[in-house]
Formats: C-alpha cells, sequence, structure tokens
C-alpha cells in the first residue's frame, strides 16, 4: 500500500521494526491497533497482513479519524476493506465479542501523538495559548472544569499522583487562588513559574500539563482496565505489544504482564478471573529507541515496549 508523503508528519510511529517483529505472528490473523493516531504503525501493520489479515484501529480524536479515512481512502473502498476505522476508545475493544480468542495481536502506542501536541487549540501543549481543555475527544470534563471544581487538596492530589511533581502543594495553592482569572494554557504556565526555582521550571511544567491530561482523559484507570479485558482476546500465539512514555504508564504495563504470567497472585477485579500461567512475558527488559531512531526522531527518546504472548 503506497502512503503520500503528506501523512508523514502527522505522526512518526516510535519503535517500528521491534514492534512489528513482535506483533505480526499470523499474516492471516485479525489485530487490534488500539490508539491509532497518525496511522503510521497501521499502515505498516497492513503491508505485513495478506489479503485475509484484518485490522481494527481504534481512537477517540476524531480529527485522527478523518486524517486517517484519507490515508485509507482506498482500502476502505475496497469490497471487503482490511482496516476498519473506530471513533471510540481502545478500552471499548473488548465489548466486540466475536473478537474474543480471534486476535494474532494488539498493540497500543500509549501517550499523546506529535498531531495532538502540536495542535494549538487542543490545550495539552504549554507551547500554544489556548483554553485549558486537554481531553483526547469531546466528551468529559476539561482540564479547566477539573481546576474550577476541586479543593486544594484534590489538586495537589492529582498533581502529585499524575504528574509526580515536587512542587504540587504550592501550585495548587496558587490554582486555587487564581481560579477565577485561570483559563489558558499561559496563565497556568505563569502561576508555575512563580511557584518552582527557575531551574526546575521546565521540568514542573512538563509535569503538571501532564498530570491534568492524565485526569482529564482517565488514562490510567482506562489503561488498567483495558489491559485487563483485552489480553484475554488473543487466541493461542497471540501477542500484545505496548510502547509507554511515562513511568506511571510503563509501572501498570509492567505489573500487569507480570500477574498474567502468573508470577503474581492476582484475582482479576473487572472479570472475577483468577490469572494463571497461560501467558509469557517475551521483553525481560523494556526495549528502548536505538541510537539512530533516537537522532531521527527526538520524541522518541522515553518510549519503552514491552510484550506479551498468549501461550494457551
Amino acid at each position: 500500500m503506497e502512503v503520500a508523503n503528506k501523512f508523514s508528519n502527522y505522526h512518526v510511529p516510535v519503535l517500528l521494526n521491534e514492534t512489528l517483529k513482535y506483533l505480526i505472528s499470523d499474516r492471516s490473523g485479525q489485530y487490534i491497533d488500539g490508539t491509532l493516531g497518525g496511522g503510521g504503525h497501521a499502515t505498516e501493520i497492513l503491508k505485513s497482513l495478506d489479503s485475509g489479515g484484518k485490522l481494527l484501529a481504534f481512537d477517540k480524536d476524531p480529527d485522527a479519524i478523518i486524517h486517517n479515512r484519507e490515508r485509507f481512502k482506498d482500502q476502505l473502498q475496497m469490497p471487503q476493506p482490511m482496516i476498519v476505522l473506530l471513533n471510540t476508545g481502545f478500552e471499548e475493544a473488548s465489548s466486540i465479542q466475536e473478537l474474543h480468542g480471534n486476535i494474532s495481536g494488539i498493540l497500543l502506542d500509549l501517550g499523546v501523538s506529535s498531531k495532538q501536541f502540536d495542535n494549538a487549540q487542543n490545550g495539552m501543549s504549554f507551547r500554544f495559548d489556548a483554553k485549558l481543555d486537554m481531553r483526547f475527544g469531546n466528551a468529559g470534563l476539561s482540564a479547566l472544569d477539573i481546576i474550577n471544581n476541586s479543593s486544594e487538596q484534590e489538586l495537589t492530589d492529582i498533581l502529585r499522583k499524575f504528574g509526580e511533581e515536587p512542587f504540587a502543594r504550592p501550585i495548587a495553592k496558587s490554582i486555587l487562588l487564581n481560579k477565577g482569572n485561570l483559563e489558558t494554557t499561559f496563565q497556568l504556565r505563569n502561576l508555575i513559574e512563580e511557584q518552582v526555582p527557575k531551574k526546575l521550571y521546565s521540568k514542573s511544567l512538563a509535569r503538571v500539563f501532564q498530570a491534568f491530561r492524565i485526569a482529564v482523559n482517565d488514562e490510567l484507570n482506562v489503561l488498567d482496565k483495558a489491559i485487563t479485558n483485552i489480553v484475554p482476546m488473543l487466541k493461542i500465539g497471540g501477542r500484545i505489544v505496548i510502547i509507554s512514555y511515562h513511568s506511571l504508564e510503563d509501572r501498570i504495563v509492567k505489573t500487569l504482564f507480570k500477574k498474567f504470567e502468573g508470577k503474581v497472585e492476582h484475582i482479576n477485579k473487572y472479570s472475577n478471573q483468577q490469572a494463571n500461567n497461560d501467558f509469557k512475558i517475551l521483553t525481560k527488559s523494556p526495549i528502548l529507541p536505538s541510537e539512530e531512531e533516537l537522532k531521527a526522531n527526538p520524541r522518541s527518546r522515553s518510549a519503552k515496549l514491552r510484550v506479551l504472548e498468549r501461550l494457551r
């Protein structure tokens, strides 16, 4: 499948070769791309499949779906397209009953796409002045809603839990004191700058924006529940490949993989099923980007790839 260069600037797929190496076990199988984004991984997955293969691609962001309808226009116009685009979160995959036990591979490339970070309107980036929104889609509370309806302690907890921010308390106190006049990313930036030492400002800025984005989209709970529910959908020999970008995500992935492998006693809190030894972790340590990839795509620097396989 040929893809025009105009699509390459949406998001550069991270750890692409490593992903394909572990993900594709059956060229005629069914696969899930739970985080479609710009379609970079999806394009290469489709190239790796035979005519009998199929890819279900999920994304909450309506813009991502619009983008990929154009990117995969030729494929979508075929009588039996190999790709299906679903404008919903990957956590909904487990509700598709006919997929259970029939999935050869699942890819979750977590975090935020380059396109979303470069979007001046969604409020996810502190590089642009915009309303404090930060939602992946159009549903739910925005960052501003959370700020306006949270106590100082609740704001402190968000910054500590989701951003691991050492200056959480003074930043939360400042937000609370100014929240009547706090509506934009630059206004939040200014508050952070007033509360942290200059040499730590850049890191605090990233941590605070990360914390609110995670809280807005409930990212960690969604990830925990999704992994717990979709891993059992794999067929024998099927694999789940997850790329995470910060320690909070990676900790969840690592812990749940160990539970599925049976090395940690665990009751599935979502389905009441006892974990067993039906799975094996294929990556004893996470796979990291090569020096070559880091030079070509600096945004890959924090990426970690882990893989789990179903044995029986």
